[in-house]
């Protein structure tokens, strides 16, 4: 059965949507050669790696998860192989490093199938997984590195590993199980005061604990950007399990406050504010990133300059922090606005996941996956675009780094691994 389903039309249509995106890695890779960019030696082994990668990671779901929406691993493909290319384009000397993390992903990408077809279990890890956010929180607090005012790294057999990254998906799998439990109370119109019973708002308690906690700990450790997603995903969350808006407004004013007070409370936020605000005050030094972003922007045009022709490399902290303006500026407004149809369509194909569920675990569970990578595309291509302040987070799957990568990757394969046990029938759980 298992291997009749393996040759499903589902996989036929994934395997060749995937051509699309090797295409694109082997495009990238000559138009890098024929601009007379110096690549790195490793080259080859580099693309070979990453078209391997992506070949493993459909075969991983043709065999362990045969019945998954065929859009997502082709979409995924998309950005990380776009992801090779810019490194290689942007830090050559890391090119090979970002290869290695991709093959890393796909075995958490395979073990992120296996999690997602067996939903019931991972439901059971609930506050297991809020308490392991929160001992990765104080170990980082502990044994961290501050890099660029921020403690947000632990240093791991001579490796930067950065811990927010696995923080968020604890807190995801936290998050779906908690609201799973609460949602249908907390969905429920809240009594007058002077109503004899007990108003549903006390099931928000334990969720505001938990995210409160986790908030103060990343403010410890200096990372607003984290605090930023963190609130924005359980406000979208806790929007899709209870319908109601009066959540999403609680949790806009939180967000603005916890802006606020981050501004006044760390120096290195104040200075991206201030540099977002008025980039001409300091031109050479706060404002210097903003203003070469901006004018790499406007560089790029509608068509770009094309890869290797350009010069977002003069951007600090291009191959991570700022990977969108690069594609901008070597492939246009038109490339750029590609890549950003791609995280809608992921958003879409997530959501669809989703909807397709047979329980309120996994339906949020699907949810909350979806709604982290896009609030995160979207929060830092705003910040790369200057519509909001930058927040030193990456963009998923095409900026350099490897716990991001890894983590992702992770996260894409349960959202496979949900799709198929929806897909396919299984009994659905209690609730």
């Amino acid at each position: 059965m298992i291997l009749q389903q393996a040759f499903s039309r589902e996989r036929a249509v994934e395997l060749a949507l995937l051509t699309g995106p090797l295409l694109l890695l082997g495009i990238g890779w000559r138009s890098l050669a024929a601009a007379g960019f110096e690549l790195p030696g490793s080259m080859v082994r580099i693309v070979t790696q990453a078209a391997l990668c992506v070949i493993a990671m459909h075969a991983a779901v043709r065999f362990g998860a045969p019945r998954a929406r065929p859009e997502l691993l082709p979409l995924v493909a998309v950005l990380a192989l776009l992801g090779i290319v810019m490194v290689a384009r942007l830090a050559p000397g890391s090119a090979g490093q970002q290869a290695n993390w991709l093959a890393m992903g796909c075995a958490a990408f395979a073990g992120g199938i296996a999690a997602g077809r067996m939903p019931q279990r991972l439901r059971s890890l609930t506050y297991t997984s809020g308490l392991l956010a929160v001992l990765v929180l104080v170990a980082t607090g502990i044994f961290g590195e501050t890099i660029n005012g921020a403690r947000l790294w632990l240093r791991v057999a001579g490796q930067s590993v950065q811990t927010t990254e696995f923080i968020k998906a604890f807190l995801v799998l936290f998050l779906a199980g908690y609201l799973a439990d609460a949602g249908g109370a907390l969905s429920r119109p809240l009594p007058r005061v002077r109503a004899a019973t007990v108003p549903g708002a006390v099931y928000v308690l334990p969720l505001a604990l938990v995210l409160a906690g986790a908030v103060l700990a990343l403010a410890l450790l200096r990372d607003l950007g984290s605090i930023a997603l963190l609130l924005l995903l359980a406000i979208a969350l806790v929007y899709v399990a209870t319908g109601r808006a009066v959540f999403a407004f609680i949790g806009a004013g939180l967000v603005i406050a916890t802006g606020m007070v981050g501004y006044a409370a760390f120096g290195h936020v104040q200075a991206r504010v201030d540099a977002w605000l008025d980039p001409g005050a300091d031109p050479a030094g706060a404002g210097y990133q903003s203003l070469q972003a901006t004018y790499a922007v406007n560089a790029g045009g509608i068509l770009g300059e094309g890869l290797g022709r350009g010069v977002p490399d003069v951007v600090p902290a291009a191959s991570t922090d700022y990977v969108y303006v690069a594609v901008a500026e070597e492939l246009g407004m038109a490339g750029a606005a590609g890549v950003a149809l791609v995280y809608l369509a992921l958003l879409h194909a997530g959501l669809r996941v989703a909807a397709e569920a047979r329980d309120s675990y996994t339906r949020l569970l699907a949810a909350a996956v979806a709604l982290l990578i896009g609030i995160q595309a979207a929060v830092i291509i705003a910040g790369n675009l200057r519509l909001i302040p930058t927040t030193g987070i990456t963009l998923p799957f095409v900026s350099y780094g490897g716990s991001s990568l890894v983590v992702n990757l992770g996260l894409v394969g349960l959202l496979l691994g949900l799709s198929h046990t929806s897909r396919a029938g299984a009994a659905p759980q209690p609730g």
